[in-house]
Order: structure tokens, then C-alpha cells, then sequence
């Protein structure tokens, strides 16, 4: 009833604007009209009594013939205007309503106003087409109005229950909003998002099932579905973030743990398999770093381990080259271990008595110097204890100390000549002339020289070897000179 009232006011309002304004025109006009009549004619006092009297026996008749009134071209211009205004304004405005559908009433009292404008106008009743035409206007305006603010408020309605997740009023609201304004893109958008609601809903059950169960990485796979179907919402996008920081934790923690259980077992490959891993997630946690010493700490002590049983190997195999090699890497990674460096003390002594002794039994004759034997017989009784370690050693010892004693025993040397040569030994003394002489000389090197007048002198190098009990030598200068 309001709305009824409203626009009965406003058209006896207008209608009575129009009223006024058409007679002050008509009055204007008529003045007007006067004004030029009597100034056109310039009677003569008998044709003004004439006049005045004729005027006063005859009454004025109610619409003079001479006096113009408003053209009918001009209020039907006036219709057509307003028309047009309908047609190109207002008319696009309510074909965005689903009128039929929103108001019957209104839509059926719309068209009977146009309808009978245009009757009016066919009719040239014109001051009628025009007075229709304002109650369309009029009609039509309170209608778009109307619409546009049910519109806002279903749309808002839709909004909110879209955001609560109520489907089906937010389902119902979207439609008012639809019927209200059929063109409206952000009405379209909300339809379309709220039409995927039933599916939203779904995935959010599941979501809170998986909530509940405490299944983290399913919740969170379900979240991120969601926010693919819906990507505005913002309360799942926090827990996404929450997800994603719990999982994030759980993971590290699982990781760091993984790797000690495999620091235990021995495995490094896993151990550092779970600290690439951890380090993927927090690369700059305080439990990496304690990790990664306690794997470093694990890995020295593992290198250690492997070197200090290869020197074991080798020292058993006699091979205290290469024992001394693993001993030394086995110090660097644990330099203060007594029993490794007692083992290298070792190592290194047989590894330089052996060498020192082979070089000894190569050149055995160098043995007949007393000083260098009686050294020798010291170093050998200080090595007699590595030597139960070395077998290597223990059997160069006894070769060099048979050398030495063979080197120091004297062997006996026969020397045979002519009675006529003079024979010397350089450096031992004079064995004179003779037929046959028996003297005795250490193993060695020795220069027998024979001498004789007329004849040309002879030297003769001889080695008298360690391993004879006698030796025979023979010279004589027998060449003339």
C-alpha cells in the first residue's frame, strides 16, 4: 500500500505541475494575443462605443476563435521525448529484472500504462499520452530503485551465507539477487561459486574427519583440494600453514632420529641419506649441526677403526711398509692413541733395521771392518725383541750375524810361485819369495803384487771369500821386459 500511495502523490503532484504549467502558457498566450490585437487596430471613438457596447450587449464567448492555444505538434513531441527517454533509459534498466517473476502485478500495470499512452497518443489525445507517459516514467524509476536495493541486499545476503557455508540460503539469495538483476557479472561469479558449495561442503567433512583421526598429510592433501575449488578461504589457508609446519616438524624430528638409529647400526650411507633429508626441511636448525659433528665424529672414528685393523693385517703378513702407512692414518684421526703410536715406533725401527741389514748381506766383505761389525752386533742385539715380531727381520739378523762371523774368522790362503818372483800383499805385508806359502787373511778384497828383476811386474786382485775355509793363489812374473 505504501508503494500504491507513494505513486498516486507523485502523479496528482506531477499532473498538478503540468496543470499549472500549461495554463500559465495558455494565459501568457492569450495576453499575448491581445496585446497584439489591439495594438494592430486604431478605431475611431463612435467604433469604440460601438465596441464597448457591442461587448456589453453580447457576453464573450468561453474559447474565443482567436485566442491560439499550446500546438498539438508541440505536445506530441513531448510524448515522443518522453518516450524515447523510456525507451532508451528506463526500458534497459527493467529488462535486467525478471519482473514477471519479482512483481506480476507491477509488470502487468507497467504495460496497461503503456499501453494506454499509446492508445492516448494513437488517439492524438496528447495532453492524456502525456500525463500516461509521466505515470510510466514514474512507475518504471520507483521500480528500478526498488529492484536495485533488494538486489544489494539478496546479493550481500548470498555473500554472508556463502561465507558461512548455508547452501541453501545462500542458494535462495543468489536467485533473488539473479531475478532482481539478470545482467549482473558479480551475481553470476557468486552463482557459480555457490553451485560448487555441495562439493566444497563434502571435501570440508572430509577434512574434519581427517581433523580427527589426526591424519595430518591426508588433511592437508583434502586442504589443498579445497582451496583449489575455493581459494578464498582464508581459515583453511591457516591450517594449511599449520599443516604444513606440524608435518614440517614431524618429519625433522623423524629424520634426526632415523639417523641415529642408523649412526648405531653402522650405516653411514642412511645416516647421511636422513641428514640431507632433515637439512632439506631446516637447514639452519641446531640439531643439523649436532648431527652432522656426531656423523664427522663417527666416520674419524670409523676411519680409524679400518686403518687400525689394516696395520694389524699387515704387521701379521710382515708387510710394516704398508703397516706403518695405516698406522699413520689411523694417528691422524686419533693422534693421541698410545697403542697405534707405540705400533709406528716399531714399525718404523724393523722397517729401517731391515732395510739397513739387507744393505749389510748385499755387500757382506765391508763386514771385515771391525768398527762397522762391532755397531752392527749392537744394533742386532737391540732388535732381538722386534724380531720375534718380523720374521723378515729376525732372518736378516741371523744372516748378518753369520756374515759377521764369517767375515771375522780368518781363512787360510796358499799362494804358489817360482822361488824367484818377490810377492807382496798391499796392505798386509810382505809374503817374500817362495814356492809355496800358506798365510792367513780375512775375507776381502785383497792386491797380491808380484815383483821381479827383467821381467814385468803382476798384480792380481782376489776376493777372498767368507764362505772357504782355504783359498789358492798363484803368481809369478814370468814376462820379460
Amino acid at each position: 500500500m505504501k508503494f500504491e500511495q507513494k505513486i498516486l502523490k507523485a502523479k496528482e503532484k506531477r499532473r498538478s505541475q503540468f496543470v499549472k504549467v500549461a495554463m500559465g502558457l495558455l494565459i501568457i498566450s492569450l495576453l499575448c494575443a491581445l496585446v497584439i490585437i489591439l495594438l494592430s487596430y486604431k478605431p475611431s471613438k463612435k467604433d469604440s462605443v460601438e465596441i464597448v457596447d457591442a461587448v456589453d450587449d453580447k457576453p464573450l464567448p468561453s474559447k474565443p476563435a482567436s485566442l491560439p492555444e499550446i500546438p498539438d505538434e508541440e505536445l506530441r513531441q513531448t510524448y515522443i521525448k518522453a518516450l524515447a527517454y523510456y525507451e532508451n533509459s528506463l526500458k534497459a534498466e527493467l529488462a535486467k529484472i525478471d519482473l514477471i517473476k519479482w512483481n506480476k502485478a507491477r509488470s502487468e500495470k507497467l504495460a496497461s500504462i503503456k499501453d494506454k499512452a499509446l492508445a492516448e497518443f494513437t488517439a492524438t489525445d496528447y495532453v492524456g499520452a502525456i500525463s500516461s507517459m509521466e505515470d510510466l516514467t514514474q512507475l518504471s524509476q520507483t521500480t528500478i530503485t526498488e529492484s536495485q536495493q533488494q538486489f544489494k541486499q539478496a546479493l550481500s545476503n548470498a555473500q554472508n551465507s556463502y561465507t558461512a557455508d548455508k547452501y541453501d540460503e545462500a542458494k535462495f539469495q543468489i536467485n533473488q539477487a539473479l531475478m532482481l538483476d539478470k545482467t549482473s557479472i558479480e551475481a553470476a561469479d557468486l552463482s557459480t561459486k555457490i553451485d560448487k558449495l555441495p562439493e566444497i561442503l563434502e571435501q570440508v567433512e572430509k577434512i574434519h574427519t581427517a581433523k580427527l583421526e589426526n591424519k595430518l598429510d591426508t588433511e592437508l592433501a583434502l586442504i589443498k583440494q579445497l582451496l583449489k575449488l575455493s581459494p578464498n578461504r582464508t581459515a583453511a589457508a591457516k591450517r594449511k600453514q599449520v599443516l604444513i609446519n606440524a608435518i614440517s616438524q614431524r618429519n625433522f624430528n623423524r629424520y634426526i632420529n632415523q639417523f641415529y638409529a642408523a649412526l648405531k647400526q653402522e650405516d653411514t650411507q642412511t645416516a647421511k641419506q636422513k641428514i640431507n633429508d632433515a637439512k632439506k626441511i631446516f637447514p639452519k636448525r641446531q640439531e643439523i649441526a649436532k648431527t652432522t659433528r656426531a656423523l664427522q665424529e663417527f666416520e674419524k672414528k670409523q676411519r680409524y677403526q679400518m686403518h687400525s685393523r689394516n696395520a694389524q693385517k699387515a704387521m701379521i703378513l710382515d708387510d710394516w711398509p704398508a703397516a706403518k702407512k695405516q698406522l699413520e692414518l689411523a694417528l691422524h684421526e686419533q693422534a693421541n692413541d698410545k697403542a697405534s703410536q707405540q705400533s709406528l715406533v716399531q714399525a718404523t725401527v724393523i722397517i729401517a733395521a731391515n732395510s739397513e741389514f739387507e744393505q749389510h748381506i748385499k755387500n757382506p766383505y765391508r763386514l771385515s771392518n771391525k768398527t762397522l761389525s762391532s755397531k752392527l752386533k749392537t744394533k742386532l742385539a737391540n732388535t732381538a725383541a722386534l724380531a720375534k715380531l718380523s720374521p723378515s727381520l729376525s732372518k736378516k739378523r741371523d744372516t748378518l750375524s753369520l756374515l759377521i762371523q764369517q767375515m771375522g774368522k780368518e781363512i787360510i790362503v796358499e799362494i804358489s810361485s817360482d822361488k824367484l818372483t818377490n810377492i807382496i800383499v798391499r796392505g798386509v805385508g810382505i809374503v817374500g819369495k817362495t814356492q809355496s806359502k800358506t798365510i792367513k787373511l780375512l775375507p776381502g778384497e785383497y792386491t797380491f803384487e808380484g815383483k821381479r828383476k827383467g821381467f814385468k811386474s803382476k798384480l792380481i786382485n782376489v776376493l777372498i771369500p767368507y764362505d772357504k775355509s782355504n783359498f789358492h793363489i798363484k803368481i809369478q812374473c814370468d814376462e820379460p821386459i
